[in-house]
């Protein structure tokens, strides 16, 4: 386990060091326009959204997010109980988890054909705000599971079980979130794909987005029998928690 753990923080504590500044750097930078330029809220309210509003709430909710990764694999002691009990031995998990951050996940971009969008536009102004307030949403919850990890926030490890938070509701809030913020982003793409009959991109393109939501699926199922080789923790975790994406339906 000491080599894996030790792979394991030499890959992601970089790079999620190197996530958090940038994040900070950005909301500091949009903040500052916000805060300069408050008038705009009631004279033009879109077009400050679209500038910066929206860069400056995501950019909070994903600091927050990898900040927590960052504090879990770099601080690990007995204290605040987030010593890693376990790192996922099995080449299946880790090709799941590293798919999803770079350089990897530039591979697995050309593979499936299609990279998320952030920031979804629509010509109907209200429909735009609906949808990207609802992105935003979906992304507080995703950083909200960040938060309730706490210190034991990290990949492809066993640390103790999380029940607070959106844990309490299922067993992988963060997946389920960022996978419907992806299809919502993805609107803009397939609805072109309609309004022109362009069936065949059509397709293609729900099969891409399709295809990163069963990487997630992948990963959240080789966690789940990783968490469950270890100790009873996780399988008594599942019998409170039954379902993983979706509350009550699945």
């Amino acid at each position: 386990m000491g080599v894996l753990s030790f792979l394991l923080k030499a890959f992601f504590a970089p790079l999620m060091i190197v996530w958090t500044t940038d994040h900070a750097f950005t909301l500091l930078q949009n903040g500052f326009y916000i805060a300069t330029h408050s008038s705009l809220i009631t004279e033009d309210f879109l077009r400050l959204f679209n500038s910066h509003g929206f860069w400056f709430l995501l950019q909070i909710i994903l600091f927050f997010d990898v900040l927590f990764f960052t504090l879990g694999y770099l601080i690990e002691l007995p204290m605040l109980k987030n010593r890693i009990r376990s790192v996922d031995p099995t080449l299946l998990g880790w090709c799941a988890a590293l798919a999803c951050y770079p350089p990897f996940n530039i591979i697995t971009s050309n593979i499936l054909g299609w990279e998320a969008v952030q920031f979804p536009q629509f010509d109907d102004v209200q429909f735009h705000l609906t949808v990207n307030f609802m992105l935003l949403g979906l992304m507080a919850i995703y950083s909200w599971a960040s938060v309730a990890l706490n210190f034991k926030a990290s990949n492809l490890t066993h640390r103790g079980i999380i029940c607070s938070g959106p844990y309490r509701y299922i067993r992988h809030p963060a997946y389920a979130c960022k996978n419907i913020s992806w299809w919502l982003a993805a609107l803009p793409a397939l609805i072109e794909c309609v309004n022109t009959a362009d069936w065949w991109h059509l397709l293609l393109a729900l099969a891409s987005i399709a295809g990163w939501t069963f990487i997630y699926t992948l990963r959240a199922l080789t966690e789940e029998d990783h968490l469950k080789s270890v100790d009873h923790e996780y399988a008594d975790y599942c019998k409170k928690v039954k379902d993983r994406f979706v509350p009550g339906i699945f």
